[in-house]
């Protein structure tokens, strides 16, 4: 299969063997999607207009400021606060916003409007379109490269998230000779993994017991809770 620009950062990912490969496709997309928006991006009227509506997470509010920018930070956090100004009740009907003052005990209530921005961020609503892009191109490509499957097979492990996205992106997208192959795949994957985890974090649990002190932890029962989370919570982002 002749390799084309959608292919190509999902054959690089497949091409290590070191955890989660669609992870580290996600970790790529985080970065490239923060540098994109701190660099010339930020001052794009239509990605302003995104920005200011949905803001940013605290973890992404944190890597911002890492990045060393803060003018960059400042100039979006200037239009996105004047933006929640604007469209957040006063208290006293005085300057109302778009959404009128708070007239009535019953009446529409501002809170879960104002959670649900303080939750939204450009970066993880970013992040999750390009990455079920990139889920649905590796379903694809395991359909149509004869080379690819074995590729899959070799990887080390999915992690949860991602083995359930390859599960479904696969039964959406593929003939059933073809998805029952991948399922396979994905899931013996997945199952090793879980066994593998199983074994670890008992034998750390077990460290603990007064009969096992002063014994040596091999290094995968040592890192096993971290281990454990990267599998069933994503890989980290840092």
């Amino acid at each position: 299969m002749a390799e084309q620009l959608y292919t190509i950062p999902i054959n690089e990912a497949f091409e290590e063997y070191d955890g989660c490969p669609l992870c580290r496709l996600r970790r790529k997309l985080e970065e490239q999607s923060l540098n994109y928006i701190m660099g010339a991006a930020m001052m794009e009227p239509d990605i302003r207009i995104v920005t200011n509506q949905t803001g940013f997470c605290r973890s992404h509010f944190d890597r911002m400021l890492s990045m060393g920018n803060r003018l960059s930070l400042a100039l979006m956090l200037e239009s996105h606060l004047q933006y929640l100004w604007e469209n957040t009740p006063d208290p006293d009907g005085k300057k109302p916003g778009k959404l009128g003052k708070l007239k009535k005990y019953d009446g529409e209530n501002p809170g879960p409007e104002l959670r649900a921005r303080a939750r939204s961020c450009y970066v993880c609503n970013r992040v999750a379109e390009f990455e079920k892009k990139y889920v649905s191109n590796t379903v694809y490509i395991y359909k149509k490269d004869p080379a690819f499957p074995e590729k899959l097979r070799k990887q080390p492990w999915f992690c949860l998230e991602h083995g359930a996205m390859l599960l479904e992106a696969g039964q959406k997208e593929l003939p059933e000779a073809s998805y029952l192959a991948l399922s396979k795949d994905v899931l013996t994957l997945v199952k090793a993994r879980m066994e593998t985890l199983k074994r670890d974090v008992t034998a750390f649990c077990r460290s603990f017991d007064h009969e096992n002190a002063g014994k040596p932890l091999t290094e995968d029962t040592r890192y096993a809770v971290e281990r454990s989370t990267d599998f069933l919570a994503g890989a980290s982002k840092e």
